[in-house]
């Protein structure tokens, strides 16, 4: 029986929030739907296909839940074979942050950065929770439309 194709399963919807709207939450309810990871095992061609039917600028690469770093749009030639492994391209070019963080503190390393995209992971160990994805705005965030975790979360309040 053939698996699922991940690269193709419809996007969990996001809405646009402005940042002062996490003023008294943790970075965690900032955070974009999960399910656009790639593996330590995966391939170049498995980043290639989920940088082409996604608009994603950033792939997170896990070995199981433990985050190893992000794959960008632009660290994979377009010479690299597609099935050459994914992992030597991983890199830690993003900031990161535990997802108890005040938001408006999380925010601030993200200023700083001058990016777009925050990795939150759990505060005990190096699991991988979700990446925090600032509009080109600096005031808008896109998070999740249907937030689990947090019922005080903006969209949840309604």
């Amino acid at each position: 029986m053939r698996k699922p194709d991940r690269d193709s399963r419809p996007t969990p919807a996001t809405v646009h929030c402005h940042r002062d709207e996490f003023a008294s939450l943790p970075i965690s309810a900032a955070i974009t739907t999960r399910g656009k990871e790639l593996v330590v095992g995966d391939t170049v061609a498995a980043a290639r296909r989920l940088f082409a039917r996604h608009p994603v600028s950033v792939l997170p690469v896990l070995d199981g839940t433990a985050y190893v770093g992000v794959v960008t749009q632009d660290a994979i030639g377009e010479d690299v074979p597609a099935a050459a492994p994914v992992l030597p391209f991983a890199s830690d070019a993003l900031p990161t942050v535990f997802c108890d963080t005040p938001a408006p503190e999380a925010l601030a390393v993200l200023d700083s950065s001058g990016g777009k995209r925050l990795v939150v992971l759990c505060t005990h160990n190096s699991t991988y929770v979700g990446l925090v994805c600032m509009r080109g705005d600096r005031k808008q965030l896109c998070v999740a439309a249907v937030p689990l975790d947090h019922p005080t979360h903006p969209v949840a309040k309604g």
